[in-house]
């Protein structure tokens, strides 16, 4: 057991400063949890629980450039909960192969728009037409995380760099609060109504919590094209190990 933690513990970490940058940490977290004897639907609920405390630390490495993003966060954070909060209860109302059956696909899809995002986002801004669908994606983007959050992180960043305004850097900021938020709101009601492997998911979410700030430090050493394309072909990775699982 205390080997097991271990592991959750050093897991912990990779994925704390892995989700500050990139936002896919659960591709490691995902597999360690089935590695120890995890089900599927536990190793998802230790997994929405314990990257919260890392997500919500990572937002103080990035007070500079969330205090830019305020307006967008105040449009955006209430979607953001609606969506997670329907996410986490269509969970325990569906069967999980339904919509596990399109995490792959959604996952891709989500890091092929982070890589071509410079080239998209501008065609829209040209059409003035990228600002009108941002809640409504905000909150279609968080029912998945509610639901199934691996890649949760590379999927906001793709939505935000072609509906909102701001650096790599400060979307990424917003994109770690966004993870939080669509993480926390699920996690809250998986409290309560999921089968939650306590051991795990609190050494998991103090891991997190250290590794946060680390990478909130890290993604700014980082330029802007190279942390696109770090995020981007880890969503790709992720999305297929998932679709060959």
């Amino acid at each position: 057991m205390i080997v097991d933690l271990l592991l959750v513990a050093v897991t912990g970490l990779a994925a704390g400063v892995i989700n500050a940058i990139a936002g896919a940490g659960a591709l490691l977290t995902f597999p360690v949890f089935l590695a120890l004897g995890l089900t599927p639907l536990q190793a998802n609920v230790a997994n929405c629980i314990g990257v919260v405390p890392g997500n919500f630390a990572s937002t103080i490495g990035f007070r500079r450039e969330l205090a830019v993003q305020k307006p967008l966060l105040r449009r955006i954070a209430l979607p953001a909960a609606i969506g997670s909060l329907i996410g986490g209860l269509v969970l325990f109302a569906l069967p999980e192969k339904v919509f596990t059956y399109l995490v792959p696909a959604l996952l891709g899809l989500g890091a092929l728009l982070v890589l071509v995002q410079p080239l998209v986002a501008k065609r829209l801004r040209s059409a003035q037409k990228h600002r009108g669908p941002l809640k409504s994606v905000i909150f279609t983007t968080s029912v998945y995380g509610g639901y199934f959050g691996t890649g949760i992180g590379v999927i906001f960043f793709a939505v935000l760099g072609l509906f909102a305004k701001g650096t790599t850097h400060e979307l990424n900021a917003v994109k770690v609060v966004l993870q939080g938020i669509a993480n926390g709101v699920a996690g809250v009601l998986f409290c309560f109504i999921a089968p939650v492997p306590w051991p795990e998911t609190l050494v998991f979410g103090a891991a997190t919590m250290i590794a946060g700030p680390v990478g909130a430090y890290l993604s700014r050493k980082i330029p802007p094209a190279p942390l696109r394309y770090v995020i981007g072909v880890l969503g790709l990775v992720a999305a297929v190990r998932i679709a060959i699982a």
